[in-house]
């Protein structure tokens, strides 16, 4: 776990990852190491503050300038509940979005300035786009009758921000398919490419939840997830170098899967930690890794337990027919 101090954000994780049941001295080595991690995150956040205050300052007109307190207290629930969104009228807001269709449809590799583009509108000029609807929705649901000009501007506005997500959703999609899987290596280099993967991963996810539902996106995200879990398991169980058989290449097989999967687990926690809750995260990882481990490891002892009964009826069966022919002899010996 050597790359998290690599790691391109502004905040140190605790790495709270043991091999075996942790002793005495590993509970004090972590409790010192959480200290560190807080005091560390304590000073960036402090900085951030200093930071936005400022920012705030140089643009600031009355005569005090906030405090950074007063700054962080702008972000609360209950300041963030009471901004509303610009109301953006039917046409105009058609008009962009058939823009933004035409050019992704007629330009390559535009979807990363078009993501780009709308959270800044969205962030900024405050925005709202029509409401997300579920990741695997492909529009086919039934057409609300139309009564006016408006309501035929609404389902336009609608229809064509759900091909403009569609569009970016593949783009967003095929850049989470791993060229490779996880190394469980520490050396120094492999943890910057490790750590820069789980950023790029974090903001996917962050672009997929800013289009479709956090939720939709979490339950597409670990479908995606258990397909590489699986691909791992059952790439070990293809060949065995050693020509080992039976519950030996099982074993063998995910012995070999062990280290690989354990990366891409630990991997996994550090990107959920940046786009889930805590409850999120248990639920996630016990679906995607843990329950697809067991299914598969279960699917692949029944066949071995089949295999070993099929040879023991084909064998019985052999043992069977010889005793018979031998008695059949013995029998016609006597009679002589």
């Amino acid at each position: 776990m050597e790359w998290l101090g690599d790691f391109p954000h502004d905040h140190a994780f605790v790495d709270l990852l043991m091999s075996d049941v942790p002793g005495e001295v590993d509970l004090q080595h972590l409790i010192r190491d959480t200290e560190e991690k807080l005091k560390l995150n304590a000073s960036s956040i402090e900085q951030n503050l200093r930071e936005l205050q400022g920012k705030i300052g140089e643009a600031w007109i009355g005569e005090r300038v906030p405090s950074p307190t007063e700054c962080l207290q702008w972000f609360s629930q209950r300041n963030l509940s009471s901004l509303k969104p610009i109301s953006t009228g039917y046409q105009e807001l058609l008009d962009f979005l058939k823009a933004l269709q035409h050019l992704l449809k007629t330009q390559e590799a535009r979807e990363e300035a078009v993501l780009q583009l709308l959270l800044n509108i969205s962030s900024q000029c405050g925005v709202a786009f029509p409401c997300s609807g579920p990741l695997s929705e492909q529009a086919h649901s039934p057409v609300p009758p139309v009564c006016s000009v408006q309501d035929d501007l609404a389902l336009e506005v609608q229809e064509t921000w759900d091909d403009v997500r569609l569009l970016l959703r593949r783009h967003l999609l095929d850049k989470l398919q791993p060229a490779e899987e996880p190394s469980q290596s520490g050396q120094s280099a492999e943890g910057t490419i490790i750590g820069s993967r789980v950023a790029q991963k974090i903001l996917i996810l962050q672009q997929l939840s800013f289009l479709y539902p956090e939720t939709e996106v979490l339950v597409k995200y670990q479908v995606l997830q258990s397909r590489r879990v699986l691909g791992l398991l059952r790439s070990t169980q293809t060949c065995s170098p050693g020509g080992e058989r039976g519950f030996d290449r099982l074993a063998l097989g995910f012995q070999t899967a062990s280290p690989s999967f354990c990366a891409m687990l630990s991997e996994e926690i550090h990107i959920l930690n940046g786009i889930a809750e805590p409850h999120s995260i248990l639920t996630f990882l016990n679906q995607a890794y843990l329950s697809t481990l067991a299914q598969e490891l279960s699917i692949l002892m029944a066949r071995e337990v089949e295999a070993v009964l099929k040879d023991n009826t084909a064998r019985g069966g052999k043992t069977g027919k010889s005793s018979s022919k031998k008695s059949a002899v013995e029998r016609k010996k006597n009679r002589c």
